[in-house]
């Protein structure tokens, strides 16, 4: 029955999407390797001696003596810097392979770097891995690439000496060709130079073309091997641009409109500037969010790298008419380069494109007007404020000022202050007067388009977990979709998606970050995985959460009425991020918090507020999440709502193994008190989370931690108990079971999480959702 609904997923998941070229769904190989190891260990054991130790031992081989003194140089400055907050910092040391002590290499985490002729410790421990390297060629496991002066690193393998120690390298046949992205890696990542997006990968012209994880044997994994060495074409090369198209991302018959469009584009730019000394650019094209991030690492929309004046962007129908302006600010930085401020970087591109987020920067700035979500003079020239803020709505507000500062100054001025601009607080006052007059008049040259949100349907489906953190299994991959295939044909009719933020102190208000790393719940992941979503006819709901380290959302607890102010200041800075996000996207509905126990009951106006505020701003239907028991049953502003979230976790016996009627009775009760909330705000409620773990006892103690039982049979009874207790009680608009993950081959076969992916209680979801 399992494997029947997965190829069922498998072979639906092309047409949703359409990809071609590359292999992206699992094939049956994993191959092994044969190493010398006294035991396999595996990647906890080697992120647990990383994180201990968090220091790197680089040992260079160079022949070339300037070789030789640009390693040094280089390795010189890394290693005397400090150890940052970010636990991806490491303390850099570093010696030549003439220098080293392979004694060190017993007792150090020791990253190889330099040509495989000419580091002889590359040479001699690469032989245990799956990996070797000729003058022609790159094997990998069974397969063989052409080696056209490409680089191969390797990141966190057992090492040959002590395998519970990881060792990494970065080798090539072209010693030249090695350094130099070695070099790049280091100045764009600092201490943290020997990350990768995956764990094997193989570059080109510093392009990734080749990439892959290991098995649990440290082999080549089949299901995670990606080539795009194939699938690359040049669709134009003229003296001004070039096109190159990766896995048919746009048709050779729209060259011509797309060089239009291109040309055009830059024309506003060299007019506006006066000067037209901009180099040949390269437009990459790629399929969708995983594809753009695997090769470039990067999986945003659109993005542009200087080194290589190139711009990457991804074709699809999710971002059709959509123009964030990335081939603009290439343009300008070849023409005028960079400003000391963000504002004038971010806001240049932006001002000279009518579609950014496809309705154009004024008229979501008018959107931003309405619902009180803009800056101040002082705030957008002010670098540090920005840096914790929105890239939305820093992004809509800096092409808004640009456009008020052009108009206002003119251009010569606004051009002679792009580089350093200086402005006294007097001159920043009185330029604000300016602005505010400016935004007033946004919503009345572009009115907010009226749409009416969609009904709420009885909701049937999960919350949709970010199990995977690679870009082949986040939001972002085509391993989701293919799960949330799996949920529709379940019966699943809705799915709640779950960007995470964190925090690790819950008594001291703190910014919040975004989700923004390629592997991570971000933007244009979560945005990839609701399109999909949609597509298949769910209904979706943005619900993000907070993740708070040793505690939860209701452990936060302010000591002072003026923290809590903060933290709710920093906090609605967070969501109305995302409430702009489901605006711009058109998502169905959204979870404006999850589980702040203390947080609402404590302060219930600063919630109605929000609420306010983010209904001015986004359009869909608005829930708040609640913990079972007080809050749930407490909370005063369930009436400024659009349907109450209720994330369920009621023990349902206290029994080792009481029958289905008796935890049926237990459960009578708990609908007793949902009833009673719904007697009173006549608003329907929906299982925002409820869940049950394959554990021996899961009713005991529902949101607990597992033990390490394993049982299938005790979930299953678990899920019969809620589906027959919910079924025609008028309170309840639905449920959203917890979870179900972002890859269906997350934790195996056999486990005790949460989710009933591949286990009994998949069967009886199926059997409910599909009445």
């Amino acid at each position: 029955m399992k494997r029947k609904y997965l190829l069922v997923a498998l072979f639906v998941i092309v047409g949703i999407v359409g990809f071609a070229g590359v292999q992206y769904l699992p094939t049956s190989e994993n191959e092994g390797v044969s190493v010398a190891l006294d035991s396999v260990s595996t990647r906890r054991d080697l992120r647990r001696s990383f994180f201990d130790k968090r220091e790197i031992l680089v040992v260079y081989g160079a022949k070339d003596p300037n070789l030789q003194q640009q390693y040094q140089k280089l390795l010189d400055v890394l290693s005397k810097q400090e150890l940052t907050r970010s636990r991806r910092s490491v303390k850099v040391s570093f010696k030549s392979v003439a220098e080293v002590d392979q004694e060190e290499f017993k007792t150090s985490i020791v990253y190889l770097v330099g040509a495989v002729d000419e580091n002889l410790f590359i040479k001699k421990y690469m032989a245990n891995t799956p990996f070797q390297i000729s003058e022609t060629d790159i094997t990998i496991g069974t397969r063989s690439i052409p080696n056209n002066n490409s680089i191969l690193g390797v990141c966190f393998y057992p090492s040959p000496v002590d395998s519970k120690l990881p060792f990494a390298y970065l080798t090539g046949t072209d010693a030249k060709e090695v350094f130099e992205l070695f070099a790049d890696k280091v100045a764009e990542r600092g201490q943290s130079f020997y990350r990768q997006n995956l764990e094997y990968e193989v570059y080109e012209q510093k392009e990734r073309l080749v990439m892959g994880d290991f098995n649990t044997r440290w082999g080549i994994e089949g299901s995670t091997f990606f080539d795009f060495a194939t699938g690359t074409r040049v669709l134009l090369d003229t003296e001004e641009f070039k096109f190159i198209d990766h896995q048919k991302a746009i048709d050779t018959a729209d060259v011509t409109k797309k060089l239009k469009e291109v040309k055009a584009a830059k024309v506003k730019v060299v007019n506006f500037v006066g000067k037209a000394n901009v180099p040949k650019i390269t437009y990459n094209f790629y399929t969708c969010t995983e594809e753009k991030g695997l090769m470039t690492g990067n999986t945003d929309h659109s993005t542009f790298d200087p080194a290589t004046n190139a711009v990457h962007t991804i074709v699809n129908n999710i971002y059709a008419h959509n123009n964030i302006g990335r081939d603009n600010a290439l343009v300008l930085y070849n023409l005028i380069g960079e400003s000391s401020k963000t504002i004038f970087n971010v806001g240049l591109p932006i001002y000279f494109t009518d579609t950014w987020q496809m309705k154009g920067y004024k008229y979501w700035a008018a959107r931003l007007v309405e619902s009180e979500n803009t800056y101040t003079v002082a705030e957008l020239l002010d670098n540090s404020f920005l840096e914790m803020e929105s890239s939305l709505i820093r992004d809509c507000m800096a092409g808004a000022f640009t456009d008020f500062l052009v108009k206002t100054w003119g251009k010569d001025r606004y051009l002679k202050q792009y580089k350093n601009i200086s402005l006294s607080d007097a001159e920043k006052n009185r330029l604000n007067v300016k602005w505010q007059q400016y935004l007033e008049q946004l919503p009345k040259a572009h009115p907010k388009v009226q749409k009416q949100s969609k009904t709420l349907p009885y909701l049937k489906g999960f919350n949709f977990a970010h199990e995977g953190y690679s870009i082949y299994n986040g939001y972002g991959s085509q391993k989701a979709t293919e799960s949330l295939l799996k949920q529709k044909n379940m019966g699943s009719n809705a799915m709640a998606i779950v960007p995470y933020t964190g925090i690790n102190d819950i008594n001291t208000p703190t910014p919040l970050h975004f989700s923004d790393n390629a592997g991570s719940e971000n933007d244009d992941a979560v945005v990839h995985a609701v399109s999909m979503a949609s597509k298949m006819g769910m209904y979706t709901l943005l619900k993000p959460q907070i993740y708070v380290g040793g505690s939860w959302p209701g452990g936060i607890d302010m000591p002072t009425d003026a923290q809590w102010d903060k933290f709710h200041d920093y906090y609605y800075r967070w969501i109305r991020h995302y409430a702009f996000l489901a605006e711009i996207h058109g998502m169905d509905a959204l979870c404006i918090g999850v589980e702040f126990t203390k947080a609402t009951l404590a302060r219930p106006d600063a919630w109605r507020q929000m609420i306010k505020q983010t209904r001015a701003l986004y359009s869909g239907k608005i829930t708040y999440a609640a913990n079972w028991g007080d809050e749930f049953e407490k909370i005063e502003f369930w009436d400024d709502l659009d349907f109450i979230g209720l994330n369920s976790y009621y023990p349902l016996s206290k029994k080792d193994n009481p029958t289905n009627a008796e935890m049926s009775l237990r459960f009578d009760t708990v609908k007793t008190k949902i009833k009673k909330v719904y007697d009173r705000f006549k608003k329907p409620i929906v299982f925002t989370e409820i869940g049950f773990r394959s554990i021996d006892t899961p009713w005991k103690n529902p949101h607990a931690e597992a033990d390490e039982t394993i049982n299938e049979e005790a979930q299953q009874r678990s899920y019969e108990v809620i589906f027959k207790g919910i079924q025609n009680e008028p309170w309840c608009q639905g449920i959203l079971w917890w979870k179900f993950p972002s890859y269906i081959e997350y934790r195996g076969e056999h486990n005790n999480a949460f989710t009933p992916n591949n286990k009994l209680a998949e069967e009886t979801v199926r059997e409910w959702f599909t009445k």
